[in-house]
């Protein structure tokens, strides 16, 4: 979606006041909504009375995904759960069908997988994977490959890579692929956005897919209370499945070539932000809690592959407003250009979720969803 397309969107979805074809237009989004809405529906229908084809793997699979699009902190959830499979002893790799990249519309070479990673760092860059897939290679330590038919990116991973937990990265709407536990993202703010699915709304099934769940993480849970309320909400209409909370922490900067900074450095420092992220806002926020003096926030579309004369202008603006450095997320960097301006400065974010009770919630669940593989494990 181009930064013209996300901005008008938001318009539609927001509910606020606007320019006068702003109403028609929002009436014809509503109707394509009810379309949008029947379709999936009825796939839905298909599947739950087994009449589509799910195909099953010879190893357990994690869904992990959400209701909505964008913003619910999903990458970053990938990440915590491979982490706490690793923590249990399970080795694991992670399948994505690679959105925004070549390998979403048939990987290498017309074989359908495109490897991204075997677990020392990435193999193609994020033109090629897709920016998350390329994310999650170069902060995890395991295999990641991507690919349309997650069946087949599965099968050639356990092939080449032995058994092991099948991550889906993006994975709840995918019903072909049978899965062990899907784990569904949703963001404590603004769980269901304004409750209205595609185009009208965010949604991109109704809320009664979550059923299909079997546990939920509240993303951007930042304080006890909202956590409960939206617990209480969700009982209301899902069931009893394992509800954790977790908020999303910055967890310090690192420069142009990846290594960490000492807090020293940037703290208090003026710094000109820069992201295509789904929210924005709650990035540029984060860098004010770690300490930096944001002078302005330059936005772009979701999922934005960068130029280099983007990168030149920004700066050049930057040290007009008197900027030490350009500052971006890790998401961001995957889809800068490979040579970056010599006289840029640049800071790049690290993003963690910190779970309410701990990382061991995370752990809890997964050996609870993986219990029936018993010792296959």
């Amino acid at each position: 979606m181009g930064m013209g397309a996300q901005r008008l969107f938001e318009m539609v979805t927001s509910g606020q006041p606007g320019p006068g074809w702003l109403s028609p237009l929002r009436a014809a989004a509503i109707g394509a909504s009810s379309l949008y809405g029947l379709a999936v529906w009825a796939r839905n229908l298909g599947y739950d009375l087994q009449l589509g084809q799910v195909r099953h793997l010879p190893a357990p699979v994690v869904g992990v995904g959400n209701l909505t699009v964008g913003g619910t902190g999903k990458t970053p959830l990938v990440m915590a759960v491979v982490r706490a499979l690793t923590r249990l002893g399970l080795p694991s790799a992670v399948i994505s069908r690679g959105y925004g990249g070549q390998a979403g519309q048939g990987g290498q070479a017309g074989q359908g997988v495109t490897w991204v990673s075997l677990g020392d760092g990435p193999l193609v860059d994020a033109a090629q994977s897709g920016d998350e897939p390329a994310l999650l290679a170069q902060r995890l330590p395991v295999p990641v490959a991507a690919g349309p038919d997650r069946f087949n990116v599965g099968r050639a991973v356990l092939a080449r890579c032995g058994p092991r937990v099948l991550v889906g990265d993006d994975l709840f709407q995918h019903r072909h692929l049978h899965r062990d536990l899907d784990i569904v993202a949703l963001d404590a703010r603004a769980p269901l956005g304004n409750g209205l699915m595609l185009p009208a709304g965010p949604l991109r099934e109704p809320a009664s897919g979550l059923r299909r769940a079997l546990a939920v993480v509240l993303t951007h849970a930042d304080n006890p209370e909202m956590a409960r309320e939206r617990r209480a909400w969700l009982r209301g209409f899902w069931g009893e499945g394992p509800v954790l909370a977790c908020r999303h922490r910055q967890l310090g900067l690192s420069d142009r070539d990846g290594r960490r900074l000492e807090p020293e450095s940037w703290r208090g420092r003026p710094a000109l932000a820069f992201c295509g992220l789904a929210r924005p806002e709650g990035f540029c926020q984060g860098l004010e809690d770690l300490g930096l003096k944001v002078l302005g926030l330059e936005t772009f579309a979701d999922h934005h592959p960068y130029a280099p004369d983007e990168l030149e202008r920004l700066w050049e603006k930057g040290r007009s407003l008197g900027a030490e450095a350009l500052v971006t997320s890790e998401k961001d960097a995957v889809r800068l250009p490979p040579v970056l301006p010599p006289a840029l400065k640049l800071w790049l974010t690290r993003l963690d979720l910190e779970f309410e009770n701990g990382p061991g919630d995370l752990e809890a669940v997964l050996a609870w969803g993986l219990s029936p593989w018993g010792r296959e494990l």
